[in-house]
């Protein structure tokens, strides 16, 4: 009897402790609740290693996104980050590699030719349904059009570049020209360089004019912009507007100031590229200079003590005093195993306070709330030109497009060839890169 009850009581611990696992089956039993929970638990706990890319120079870049990506960690905790360092010179070769073999890190900066062209091929995710209205109404239209692509949202545009106009306020005294009413317009910019040749031992007018980098092309365009009074780049063709009859004559006009112009210019301006000609304007050299915010790293003392200012664009035809702005942005590959928490993470570096970080490397500010810190000096100015700025025309055919714009604009800026047979050969050239 007794061997009888130890059996009975054996069983009914066995089938006990069977009722309280996490036996899988149509025969098991339900999990209780404590079991439930610890299950929720386990997975909220898992971690998640996202690898994360910033092209450009490493050393300052980890002095920004180090501490963002430790508060990063410290609010979301279940995932990890993996910055990993990729230099500008070697950008595009390991990028398109990484590419062929689905390697791409899980968020990536990069520049939105080449993400267009990934977006092409199936190899950039589209973002569209992951933006939210907060971001989209606190950032400039413009920037975020410059992400768009055959209206998709392939990239977050987080850096960027409007054109604006640097001047020396001492030469301007010399010249007679009042520093606190720089040119408006063209005609008064062409006006200040005139007074301005009259100075000995410098030259009005600072031009970078080497056909490479798509550096002319940029200011032809910002130019342009303003003559047509809209942008230059037309998203539902995927064209330039300066192509197309509709904007020929503006077109002419924009490049025939440019020609008038380089008579003011430096000697063997065709040897300079844009940061050639920073260096002019901080050495005293030239007295004005049509340049990017980046301009800023190479006056900084001059800025500080008032040697040297910035101001919007003078403007064309249309009277506006607009500009292109230039851009890079974060993308996420569809190669991502998890791109949810890839948003997450991209999202967290587009608030307010971590773009104000970023913006540190060299941008204009992509967010309005961003925008209302500056209060003095020269960002004042920088966020000024935001208020009539276009996304610069960007597709997968960018390169080429900008190289055809280089060549016609060298050629017309070294007199050999006029303003209307420049527009006629970027437009017949363009066309058929359109193709």
């Amino acid at each position: 009897m007794k061997k009888i009850c130890a059996m009975v009581l054996a069983l009914c611990m066995i089938l006990s402790l069977a009722g309280c696992g996490g036996t899988s089956g149509a025969s098991a039993s339900a999990p209780t609740a404590d079991t439930s929970v610890d299950t929720s638990a386990s997975a909220e706990t898992e971690t998640v290693t996202l690898t994360f890319m910033r092209t450009g120079t490493p050393e300052i870049l980890h002095e920004i996104f180090d501490p963002m990506i430790e508060e990063f960690e410290k609010e979301y905790p279940n995932i990890k980050i993996d910055m990993q360092d990729l230099g500008w010179s070697d950008a595009e070769k390991t990028l398109q590699t990484m590419a062929a073999s689905e390697t791409l890190p899980d968020v990536m900066y990069h520049l939105p030719g080449t993400i267009f062209d990934l977006a092409d091929k199936g190899l950039v995710l589209d973002l569209t349904s992951y933006v939210d209205d907060e971001l989209k109404n606190d950032m400039y239209p413009a920037m975020l059009q410059a992400g768009q692509y055959d209206g998709k949202q392939y990239m977050i545009t987080c850096g960027g570049s409007t054109i604006m106009l640097w001047y020396n306020t001492e030469l301007f005294e010399q010249a007679g020209l009042d520093p606190e009413n720089p040119p408006k317009t063209w005609d008064e910019f062409k006006a200040a360089c005139e007074a301005l040749s009259k100075i000995d031992g410098i030259d009005p007018f600072g031009l970078y004019a080497k056909s490479s980098g798509g550096e002319t092309s940029f200011l032809f365009e910002s130019l342009f912009t303003s003559e047509f009074g809209g942008s230059a780049w037309d998203s539902a063709t995927n064209q330039y507007v300066y192509d197309s009859e509709q904007g020929k004559t503006a077109a002419v006009n924009t490049l025939q100031f440019i020609q008038d112009i380089t008579q003011y210019a430096q000697d063997s301006y065709v040897e300079y590229g844009r940061f050639d000609v920073r260096t002019l304007l901080r050495d005293g050299k030239v007295a004005m200079v049509l340049d990017a915010i980046n301009m800023a790293n190479q006056v900084s003392d001059q800025l500080a003590d008032g040697t040297i200012r910035c101001t919007v664009m003078p403007a064309g035809a249309s009277g506006i005093n607009s500009s292109a702005v230039n851009v890079g942005g974060w993308y996420i590959p569809t190669n991502s195993q998890h791109p949810d928490e890839a948003w997450t993470f991209l999202r967290y570096m587009m608030r307010t306070e971590n773009q104000l970080a970023h913006a540190a490397y060299g941008s204009v500010p992509m967010l309005k709330s961003e925008a209302a810190s500056y209060t003095d000096g020269y960002m004042v100015q920088v966020v000024k030109s935001l208020d009539n700025s276009y996304a610069e025309g960007i597709c997968p055919q960018t390169n080429a497009l900008w190289a055809v714009n280089g060549e016609q604009l060298q050629l017309l800026m070294m007199g050999k060839q006029s303003a209307a047979d420049t527009q006629a050969n970027i437009a017949s050239e363009h066309a058929d890169i359109y193709k």
